[in-house]
Formats: structure tokens, sequence, C-alpha cells
């Protein structure tokens, strides 16, 4: 196929970026041209990963913003959870409130202003790209693409509750006539698509296609297709320290709280300092503590097995490790699932990291520790208990073996060629009609 133009958007946040990259590089060894498009405060990381980027609008100041905000403020006071399951909790009215809450300054205006949108459109009227490829919290990618002409894809970022709360809607609204004409994203979505002179289409809400890292086991069931893809870890880049080369003499254990946390939600954090290093102090086992040197209490000293290092990418490191323990963010889970490594996850209390932590508990893979159980010694029982069950790890290393058989970004490459095929095709028998 001939070289295609593709723009990459995502959240101005560094876990995001990365979940990006590898489809990125697997499109430009393909022999297109690739450009990552993100707020200013993005660019230093894009910049790191190799591959064009492009400021648009103003900064994002994420973390920033977000703590200069009541509780009540943000998505996260406002009643509303779109990770919501109970079926006794998920009435009409609420699933339809749900959708309009995040479609507002609540959500996901908070992740990319009006000088954001301004500015992809901006750059896609003028570079005109054949395909925007979006993640599912950025929705200045399809308002781009729809004013470029370009076809889209929307990847998750996790396990899609966005994609579930919507095909639900649309369900229960069937079933109302009386509610026929009600839709909260697609009004919130029509407002932002009338400033450039486009009309709303449904494909806006959920891409023209959805690309999915997520393994099937894990994912949430949805009514549509998803195009999966291997998860291929892109931690940012590092060198391997001279001290993670030798075989580890004893059990290797991983600690990470993940880039978001550290970033944008570190006040957040459900797993107590304290009780990570008198869990560890004394057992037969070495830690490495991927968190801030910063971050250690003033007046703590650090046991004689636990190493914190500063930023290593967590990819290596988990290629030495018996264990990790973590908060279910998306790229621990998965790059831990990548290296067949055992988990024991304190979910963070933002998300759906509870129902990931389940998930992996039920597959036999790790320990679920809700953060109301997770002492010093609860953490130094399960920690023990992974460490010598050899079930856990065999089951882990069989869900990397299924990971996989996932199709590779390099796999993907022609489908989406293959989308922007039927794109042109059904815009041109649109102009023809």
């Amino acid at each position: 196929m001939t070289e295609l133009r593709v723009v990459v958007t995502q959240l101005a946040a560094t876990a995001h970026l990365n979940l990006m990259v590898p489809l990125g590089w697997a499109l430009k060894a393909a022999g297109h041209e690739v450009v990552i498009a993100g707020q200013p405060d993005i660019m230093p990381a894009v910049k790191q990963t190799g591959l064009t980027g492009v400021a648009v609008g103003e900064e994002a100041r994420y973390a920033e913003r977000l703590a200069e905000l009541a509780p009540e403020e943000t998505i996260y006071g406002s009643g509303y959870d779109i990770t919501e399951t109970r079926p006794e909790a998920l009435t009409y009215e609420y699933v339809r409130d749900c959708l309009a809450a995040f479609a507002s300054p609540l959500a996901l205006d908070v992740n990319t202003d009006a000088s954001a949108f301004d500015g992809l459109v901006s750059f896609c009227r003028s570079w005109r790209p054949d395909l925007v490829i979006w993640d599912s919290m950025t929705f200045t990618g399809p308002v781009a693409a729809a004013a470029c002409g370009a076809a889209h894809a929307r990847t998750t970022i996790g396990r899609d509750h966005w994609g579930r709360l919507r095909e639900l809607f649309l369900r229960m609204r069937a079933e109302r006539p009386e509610a026929a004409d009600e839709d909260p994203v697609r009004d919130w979505l029509t407002a932002k698509l009338e400033k450039y002179g486009c009309g709303y289409d449904d494909d806006l809400v959920l891409g023209q296609t959805t690309i999915d890292s997520i393994p099937s086991w894990l994912r949430i069931p949805a009514r549509y297709d998803y195009l999966p893809v291997r998860y291929v870890p892109y931690n940012g880049p590092g060198t391997i320290p001279a001290w993670l080369l030798p075989e580890p003499e004893r059990p290797r254990v991983c600690v990470t709280l993940g880039l978001s946390y550290q970033e944008v939600w570190e006040r957040r954090a459900e797993l107590g300092f304290t009780d990570l290093l008198d869990a560890v102090d004394g057992l037969d086992v070495e830690v490495v503590a991927l968190l801030a040197p910063s971050s250690v209490p003033a007046g703590i000293t650090l046991p004689d097995n636990v190493r914190i290092p500063g930023f290593v990418p967590l990819d290596p490191v988990l290629k030495t490790c018996s264990a990790i323990v973590h908060h279910a963010g998306t790229g621990s889970t998965l790059t831990a699932l990548h290296n067949g490594v055992p988990q024991i996850i304190v979910p963070h209390t933002l998300h759906d990291e509870a129902q990931v932590a389940e998930a992996v508990d039920a597959y036999g893979l790790g320990v679920h520790l809700p953060p109301d159980r997770a002492s010093a010694h609860t953490l130094r029982t399960e920690l023990q208990r992974i460490l010598t069950d050899t079930t856990f790890a065999e089951r882990a290393e069989r869900a990397r073996q299924e990971m996989q058989e996932a199709p590779t970004p390099h796999d993907l490459v022609q489908d989406l060629e293959a989308l922007v095929l039927r794109h042109r095709r059904s815009v041109g028998s649109t102009a023809a009609s």
C-alpha cells in the first residue's frame, strides 16, 4: 500500500502515551508516516519515543489542574462511576446521567480543553492524515478526523467501560420510545463538531474500529468486535543498570505504583510505604521498588534487602522477578502478564482497579489484597505464599503464552490499511451519490 499519513493522539499522561508507542512504531516500520499529536507538556516524553511529535493547544497541566479542584468538582466526586456493574444500580437514568457526567467539564473536558481541539483540527486540516488513532479518553481524535475527512480508530487504555456503558445506554433507550431523542454523548460531541462545520456520526463515539490489547479473559464482553492486538511493553526509554544483569541470588520482587500515580494521583496511593518496608524486612527476597527516591519519608531507614533505584523501565526489571506488588494500572498489569510474573495487587480506588485485581486473582495469577486488608502482616503472608506455591508461576506462564497468540502490532498494520481503504470507498460512494 502507498504511504499513509497517521496521527496518533492521547491524553497528556506518560502512561497513556506508552500504550500507543508500539503501534506507532509498527506503522512507521511498515513505511507509513506517523506523528504523535498532543498537548505541549507531553512533548518531552514524545521526543523520547523516537517518533515525530507535534504540540497542539495549550499545556494540559493535568495534575496541577486536578489538584486545584475540590473532590465534588471532579468526576470522582460526582456520584457517578463508569465502572459500576451492579445490575440494581444500572437503571436507565443512572446510565444516561453517568455518560452525561463523563461527557462534560467534570471529566473528558478536563483531559482536553478547547485549545486542544482547535490545535488538532488545525494541524489535521493542514497535514491531511489518512488515519487518526485516538485513545478512548481523548475525543480530539474523532473530531479532528471528521474535520479533515480521515479514517479513525479508537484504542482502549484499559478495560472498556465507556464502550460497555454506551452499548447498555443504547439498548435501554431502545426500550423507551419516550426517550428516543435522549443522548448526552451525542449532544456533547455535536456541540464540538459544529464549531468545525461537521455533523455528528455514531462512529465518533466508539471509533470506526476499536483496538484492544487487553487479554480476552480480562476484556469486558461487547456486542461489537474488537481489533485485538498483543500487548508489547513500552515503559519509556532507559538503560539496563549493571545490578540488573546478573541472575538474582534470591527471589526478586518488584514494587510499583505506576507512572500515572506518580505523575498525577500519588496522593491517592493505597499501599503504605511503612507497611511495605515492614512486610519485607528480614525476608529472604530482594525488593526493587520503582518509586521516586524522594517518596521515601524522612527518617525512614531502608532494610538491606530493599533497593529504590529511581526510574528503570518495568519490562526488563520484571524479566528477572519472581513476583510484583502493584496497584492494577494497565501498564503494570499487562507488563506483568507479558512476563509471566505472579502478582499481588493492592488496587487503587480511582477506576476499576479492584475489578482487575479480582479477575487476576480468579484466573489464578496472583492475589487481590484490598487496601483495608493490606497491612504489613497480610502483605508479608501473601508474598510468601505466591513465592512458595508454584501454581501461581505456572498459571502466570500459561497466561503469558496465551498473550503471545494475539496479533502483533505489525500484524495490525494490514487491518488499519484496510480500514483506510474502506473509508475512502465509503467517502467516494457518498460523494458520487
